[in-house]
């Protein structure tokens, strides 16, 4: 058994934006040369998220409009009363979706379904953000 590390950097320029990290994630991969296994991809970001979703521009902006909808940034959190700024929303959006994924990889590819993408989300930005990649496995 192997195991491989590598990090991502990402710089988001908008405050809320979906980031498509499939092929930085196969790139790892590649370079770990494991061919059957796990990839493990993580946000250490508390206003951040990683989750799979379908690789759709349209779905991109959607998704915010829903998180939009069930998370409204106000005013009358504690937290945005404080030295943080107005970001409260961002850390539920981020509790919601998760900060990581587990893929499998077989023959040194992500096994993912037919429309999936691995996706970083930015709720807080702009940012630059690290996203951390583990891949474990066997050649």
């Amino acid at each position: 058994m192997r195991t491989f590390s590598s990090a991502i950097r990402l710089d988001s320029d908008e405050k809320k934006v979906e980031i498509n990290i499939t092929d930085q994630v196969e790139a790892v991969i590649k370079e770990s040369s494991i061919h059957e296994g796990t990839a493990l991809v993580f946000t250490g970001h508390t206003t951040a998220s990683i989750h799979l979703n379908n690789a759709d521009k349209d779905l991109e902006r959607d998704f915010h409009d829903f998180l939009d909808n069930l998370v409204p940034n106000k005013d009358s959190y504690r937290h945005n009363k404080g030295d943080y700024g107005m970001n409260a929303d961002a850390h539920f959006k981020s509790l919601l979706i998760g900060n990581s994924v587990t893929v499998p990889v077989t023959k040194g590819r992500l096994a993912l379904g037919q429309w999936q993408a691995v996706y970083f989300s930015e709720f807080d930005g702009p940012r630059s953000r690290l996203i951390s990649v583990k891949v474990t496995g066997k050649k």
